[in-house]
C-alpha cells in the first residue's frame, strides 16, 4: 500500500470516528431547539461578531453567493442568508442536514434560494466559485487540514471572501491538558462524561452560560471526539499564502499596532509575511482566563509611565509657531525621560509572571495524573489559581481573508 493510499484511508478512518461521535451529539445546536428569542440574540451576537469585531458589516453579504463547509445544522449561516447571501450547505452527517434545512426553513423567506448537500468534504466537487466560503469549526476534526484548506479555498473567486474559523493551538492547550487527564482516568463514552463532570463543572458551566447547549454536547465536542488537531496562527497565514489569499482580519486580534505607513508608502507590509506575528498574542491565548475588562488593564499598564513623558515631550513642541518660545535644553530632557521609560518598558512583565505560576501548576497536575489519583488531580483543579479557571484559554479564532485578483 502507498503512502497517498493510506493517507486516504487515515482521512476516512478518522472521518468516520468524528461521524460516529457527532451523530451521538450533535455539536452544533445553539438554538434550533429554542425559540425564536433565542435566534434573534444568536443573530445579534453575529453581526456584533462581523461588524464590529472583524470589520466586515453585515452589508457584505447581501447579494452574494456562499458556501459554507461543514455547516452542521446551518445555525451559523441562516442568519448569513438572512443578511442576504444565497447559501449552499454542506455537511456529512444526515441529522445534522435534517436539521439544517428545518433552520432555513424556519427563518428564511427565500428558502428554495438556498442548496443543501450531505457529503463530506473530501468528496464533495463542484466547479462553481463562490464569492464566500465560509468554514468554521471543521477542519481541526479531519486527518489532512491543510489539504482540505486549499480545496475549499479553491472554491472562491478571485476577490472574494474566505471566512474561516477554527481553535487555536496555543489557546486551546488548557483543552489538550482536560482530554490527557480525562483519558487516563477513563474509556468508554459515559466514564469521559463522568470524569468531566466530576473534574471540570466550572468549564462547562461558564460554556453553558455564554453558548446554549446542553453539557453533553460540550462534553462531547470537546473531549469525547478523538480528533482535535488545531493550527497556530502561523500556520494559518501560512495556508493563505500558499491560496493566493491576503490576510483581511481576525478576531482576537493578532497583530500588534505597530503599523505605521501611510497609504501612499510602498512596498506595503502584508501581516502574513511575518509568521510568528501572532506568538505574544498566543502566549495570552495560552492561559487567558480573565475577561478582558480585568485584564488588559493589568497588561498594558507599564504604558502609564510612557504616556506621561511621551506627551510631555510632544506636547512642549506642539503647535509650534514663529513666536514660540522653544528652549533647546528643556525638549534634551524631556527626550532623555522619555527614553529612559521606554528602556524601562516591560509589557511582558505582567504576562510573565502569570505564566510562570501557571506553569507551576501543569507541573503539579501532571504528577497528579501521572500518578493515577483522581482525588489528587481534583485538588489540585481546585486550588489552582489560573489553570482550567475562567475562560480556560481561547478556544477559538476566526479570520477573514480575500482572494487576490488580476491586477489588484
Amino acid at each position: 500500500m502507498n503512502r497517498e493510499q493510506n493517507m486516504r484511508e487515515r482521512i476516512k478512518e478518522v472521518e468516520l470516528s468524528v461521524l460516529a461521535t457527532f451523530k451521538e451529539e450533535i455539536p452544533s445546536i445553539y438554538f434550533s431547539d429554542k425559540s425564536e428569542k433565542e435566534y434573534q440574540e444568536w443573530k445579534a451576537k453575529a453581526a456584533y461578531l462581523y461588524r464590529d469585531l472583524l470589520k466586515f458589516p453585515t452589508s457584505m453579504f447581501q447579494g452574494r453567493t456562499l458556501i459554507d463547509c461543514g455547516a452542521g445544522t446551518g445555525e451559523n449561516t441562516v442568519y448569513l442568508a438572512n443578511w442576504g447571501a444565497r447559501c449552499t450547505l454542506v455537511d456529512m452527517n444526515d441529522e445534522s442536514h435534517r436539521i439544517s434545512k428545518e433552520v432555513f426553513q424556519k427563518y428564511t423567506n427565500n428558502y428554495n434560494e438556498h442548496r443543501f448537500f450531505c457529503s463530506s468534504l473530501f468528496d464533495y466537487e463542484t466547479d462553481e466559485k463562490y464569492d464566500i466560503v465560509h468554514c468554521r469549526g471543521v477542519l481541526s476534526h479531519t486527518n489532512d487540514k491543510e489539504g482540505l484548506f486549499s480545496k475549499i479555498a479553491s472554491f472562491l473567486k478571485p476577490g472574494g471572501y474566505m471566512i474561516f474559523g477554527d481553535p487555536n493551538k496555543a489557546g486551546e492547550f488548557q483543552n489538550m491538558l482536560q482530554r490527557y487527564i480525562i483519558y487516563r482516568f477513563s474509556r468508554t463514552w459515559d466514564e469521559m462524561i463522568g470524569v468531566a463532570e466530576r473534574l471540570f463543572k466550572e468549564d462547562i458551566d461558564r460554556s453553558q452560560r455564554f453558548a446554549s447547549r446542553t453539557r453533553r454536547a460540550i462534553i462531547f465536542d470537546r473531549w469525547v471526539v478523538q480528533k482535535q488537531n488545531d493550527p497556530s496562527v502561523g500556520e494559518v497565514l501560512r495556508w493563505f499564502d500558499q491560496n493566493d489569499l491576503v490576510f483581511y482580519s481576525s478576531w482576537p486580534p493578532i497583530l500588534f499596532p505597530v503599523l505605521s505607513d501611510s497609504l501612499n508608502n510602498k512596498p506595503k507590509f502584508q501581516p502574513q509575511s511575518f509568521k510568528d506575528i501572532g506568538v505574544f498574542t498566543e502566549a495570552i491565548w495560552l492561559m487567558h482566563k480573565d475577561d478582558d475588562v480585568i485584564d488588559v488593564p493589568k497588561i498594558l499598564k507599564p504604558l502609564s509611565e510612557i504616556a506621561d513623558r511621551l506627551f510631555s515631550l510632544v506636547d512642549y513642541m506642539s503647535d509650534c509657531r514663529m513666536d514660540s518660545v522653544i528652549e533647546g535644553a528643556v525638549v534634551k530632557e524631556k527626550a532623555d525621560n522619555y527614553l529612559r521609560a521606554l528602556e524601562k518598558l516591560d509589557l511582558t512583565a505582567y504576562v510573565a509572571k502569570r505564566t510562570n505560576e501557571f506553569v507551576q501548576e501543569v507541573k503539579e497536575i501532571l504528577d497528579a495524573t501521572e500518578g493515577g489519583d483522581i482525588e489528587k488531580v481534583h485538588t489540585c483543579i481546585k486550588k489552582a489559581k489560573h489553570l482550567f479557571r475562567g475562560a480556560n484559554g481561547v478556544r477559538h479564532v476566526d479570520y477573514i481573508a480575500y482572494k487576490k485578483s488580476a491586477g489588484v
